[in-house]
């Protein structure tokens, strides 16, 4: 191939990849420009938390286990016991570990007492693989059914 040819195929080849680059500039932005524009969190489906109902003030968690038992990641740590006068357990420990969590949402759909949700938090970050365990009962400061203050 004589260099004429060659420099025929490289100004083409040029020409194209500026038709690419140039469709690509007068396309409508997609990225955000973080920290300055903030996601829209109302659809996120972020890290599992408690639900706190307004008619207790807590959560309702019984420590069925339910979610523990269905998590294919195994990241829970439940324990609870039964407040004395109550048929139901409370639950009095609640650990989730997100370095292993998938976010699946089976643990959300299997709870019987609708009691966990996805939270709308978006930056959680942490350095240390111990920080990723969150003790989801740290919100709730007493729980009213140990109390007294509930029956």
């Amino acid at each position: 191939m004589n260099f004429t040819a060659r420099v025929a195929r490289g100004i083409k080849s040029l020409l194209v990849g500026l038709g690419v680059t140039g469709r690509h500039l007068v396309r409508p932005v997609v990225t955000l420009q973080y920290p300055h524009q903030r996601p829209d969190a109302s659809h996120w489906g972020g890290p599992i938390e408690l639900v706190t109902f307004p008619e207790t003030g807590t959560h309702d968690c019984i420590a069925c286990n339910a979610c523990a038992r269905i998590c294919p990641s195994d990241c829970f740590a439940i324990e609870g016991k039964r407040p004395e006068g109550a048929k139901k357990m409370r639950a009095t420990k609640f650990l989730i570990d997100f370095s292993t969590c998938s976010l699946c949402g089976l643990c959300v759909d299997v709870c019987p007492t609708d009691t966990l949700q996805y939270s709308r938090r978006y930056e959680d970050v942490a350095y240390r693989r111990s920080l990723t365990v969150n003790d989801l009962l740290a919100p709730f400061p007493e729980d009213p059914y140990f109390t007294g203050k509930l029956a």
